[in-house]
């Protein structure tokens, strides 16, 4: 049993570890990609990927999670053959969805780039339907090894993935330039597909390369009762698909609204497109960046939680849920400061080809954003949390009225024409505040949590402040002296520094939460000299 829960707690960190991995390669994907084909040839390829996100959804989260469990049921039980059968059933079925969202999406595509009022982009929702059907196949493959408790595989093959798009996608733009940027937003979407396509042949040949051990492991495999593979499959899939979809769901709404209230405003089409580019790629992009830890913290937290819980350790479950309250605000609100305070010099930095009247909009619309950044980071902290309570639906609920108010809001402010584009950002801001201030509630009261206001939210907020002080401070004096991107690179060291010394000082975390954190051994000895 422990062997079987010490593979576990390392499966886990492999694919946690993949996952930072693949959003920081992301990231570095989407600078270099939008300061290559600018601010129109963003616009097609954010207009395309979302509607691709959301179709991949089907195929790419619950039905590989359904397929790991039912094969991990099976094998635990010695049932090799049922497990197998799990896997060739799923395999039939991802096949048929991963040709049906591919063809939709192919023959779809005049249709939604007309519906956008975009008909030279029809090729940008071509180039990525045959990779629908890439990740439904390797998600097969994926879900089977995972339920055989082998994660390396799935962790690789992501790696393969991201750093596939980011050289063909990079490099097809570029080459594809010269024809217009429709045609470097659909190399860089060629460059999914062929991501794609390397992720399956890898995830395949992982598999063939295990098969003679598989085939062993099915002939001396128990012969129990046959279950009903294909419902089950479904039953699982099915909530866990609904709830992955909300947030691509947001992207697409996003794509299909914000163009067409612009337009109606009477914006010319390529002003529209570059407002809609400068949020969606410009902002969005350093908007998410600390998600990828607080994505980190979620998934060490709902192990040690669920152990918590299966030990009816009250006090363990309150600590730890208590230091997901503590993390997140923690990482969210210096991040907002930062982004808030420095929005123009970090926008002027990464993105050069902007100019003047784009760099002011798009730093306007990175201090709205920016204060998403904290309920997103409370969203992804607390949904770690809940999950970790075994109530993987409510997260789920709380975004799905987060999202409702978003297009509610979105609707309502981007047609005020003072507003606009702003109202954009607006509602993605109140979708993470109701979705985080719901799940902190929902927290509080199921762990019966009593906070220190001090110590939970203001010497985070303490320090943020002084933080932000010293990094306009440190740029204004920098600037001074006529120095422009050696002062934004200085002034965030500088902003670090503080609220590390900060965060020491005021002692942050208690001595038992340290026992949570990677390296918090060390940060006992400078924090509390022991």
């Amino acid at each position: 049993m422990e062997k079987k829960k010490a593979s576990f707690v390392k499966g886990a960190a492999i694919l946690a570890v993949a996952g930072l991995i693949v959003k920081i390669i992301g990231a570095a994907f989407r600078i270099p990609l939008a300061n290559t084909i600018g601010s129109i040839g963003a616009s097609y390829y954010d207009t395309a990927y979302p509607y691709y996100s959301w179709l991949l959804v089907i195929s790419s989260s619950g039905l590989p999670t359904a397929i790991s469990k039912l094969v991990s049921e099976r094998t635990t039980l010695g049932d090799y053959r049922g497990a197998h059968k799990v896997f060739s059933t799923a395999m039939q079925v991802l096949l048929g969805i991963g040709l049906f969202t591919g063809i939709i999406m192919f023959f779809a595509s005049d249709y939604i780039a007309e519906f956008h009022q975009l008909a030279e982009m029809a090729n940008c929702f071509r180039a990525l339907a045959p990779s629908l059907f890439f990740v439904s196949v390797m998600s097969a493959y994926r879900g089977y090894l995972q339920g055989m408790q082998q994660m390396t595989p799935t962790a690789i093959s992501q790696i393969v993935e991201q750093l596939g798009k980011l050289a063909a996608g990079l490099a097809l733009a570029y080459a594809l330039l010269p024809k217009g940027p429709e045609y470097a937003a659909m190399g860089a979407l060629i460059g999914v597909t062929i991501s794609e396509l390397l992720g399956m042949l890898y995830m395949m040949w992982e598999y063939r390369r295990r098969l003679p051990r598989i085939r062993a492991r099915i002939k001396q495999s128990l012969h129990l009762k046959e279950q009903p593979v294909a419902r089950k499959l479904l039953a699982i899939a099915l909530p866990i698909t609904i709830g992955a979809s909300i947030s691509p769901l947001a992207g697409v709404v996003d794509s299909a609204l914000i163009l067409r209230i612009l337009l109606k405003l009477g914006y010319s089409k390529e002003m529209a497109q570059t407002a809609f580019s400068l949020l969606r790629t410009n902002v969005n992009t350093l908007t998410n960046m600390p998600g990828v830890l607080t994505m980190a913290l979620a998934m060490s937290l709902v192990p040690a939680i669920s152990a918590c819980m299966a030990k009816r350790d009250r006090g363990g479950m309150q600590s730890a849920a208590r230091l997901g309250l503590k993390f997140a605000i923690i990482v969210g609100l210096p991040c907002a400061v930062g982004l808030y305070v420095l929005a123009e010099p970090i926008l002027s930095m990464l993105y050069p080809y902007l100019s003047e009247g784009s760099l002011a909009v798009a730093a306007d619309l990175m201090r709205t954003a920016s204060i998403g950044v904290i309920f997103l980071s409370l969203v992804q902290a607390m949904t770690g949390v809940i999950q970790g309570f075994g109530k993987p639906n409510v997260p789920v609920f709380n975004l799905l009225i987060g999202f409702a108010l978003k297009v509610v809001t979105l609707l309502v402010l981007m047609n005020i024409p003072d507003i606009n584009i702003q109202g954009a950002a607006v509602s993605t801001v109140v979708c993470y505040a109701f979705a985080g201030i719901a799940d902190t509630i929902y927290i509080a009261r199921k762990a019966n949590l009593e906070l220190n206001v001090w110590d939970v939210l203001l010497k985070p907020l303490l320090s943020s402040l002084v933080m932000g002080f010293m990094v306009f401070m440190v740029r204004g004096f920098l600037v001074g002296q006529g120095h422009g991107t050696l002062a934004t690179l200085a002034s965030v060291a500088a902003g670090v520094l503080v609220y590390a010394i900060a965060a020491v000082y005021l002692r942050f975390f208690t001595r038992e939460e340290l026992e949570y954190i990677p390296g918090g051994r060390k940060l006992r000895r400078l924090m509390y000299r022991d």
